[in-house]
């Protein structure tokens, strides 16, 4: 095994076994799983920004309450998205997640914030879940940048 690959595993402690570089095992967003991925990375992920660029109303499954589509577009820590609510899960490229890490079908989770948070992992050990801010600017709108945490769907 070279230094340049790590084990890791997907996801989960129990994931199928891979062997990544440190590069990607510490790319937010990643879905690889190590013990302690903070030590490995230099901390937790690095806040992102996600320019909003429109806000559909959207009908269909609540169990996704808010979320974004990814359009493609992206900078190195910029990403365009569209913000959804109630939106099906297969039209979301991240959900909007409490803190906590918990998800609330119901809504009554609070997801938007006017400061940084510190999101506790949906998968502890992995990189997809991760503070980012949601920036408003490119509606024309007044609305203030937004404080989230997201976490991103990969797989099954």
């Amino acid at each position: 095994m070279s230094a340049a690959c790590l084990p890791a595993t997907y996801k989960l402690p129990t994931g199928p076994a891979t062997c990544e570089s440190k590069k990607d095992i510490c790319t937010v967003r990643s879905p690889y799983y190590v013990k302690d991925i903070n030590s490995l990375c230099g901390g937790p992920p690095a806040l992102q920004r996600v320019n909003i660029i429109s806000e559909p109303s959207t009908g269909g499954d609540p169990g996704v309450f808010y979320c974004v589509a990814w359009t493609g577009s992206a900078s190195g820590t910029f990403r365009d998205a569209v913000l959804l609510m109630n939106a099906p899960g297969y039209q979301c490229g991240a959900d909007l997640v409490a803190p906590s890490g918990t998800r609330d079908a119901l809504g009554e989770a609070i997801v938007f914030y006017d400061t940084e948070q510190d999101c506790t992992p949906l998968y502890p050990g992995t990189r997809l879940t991760y503070p980012a801010v949601l920036d408003y600017s490119s509606l024309g709108d007044q609305e203030p940048p937004k404080y989230v945490c997201l976490t991103e769907h990969v797989g099954a």
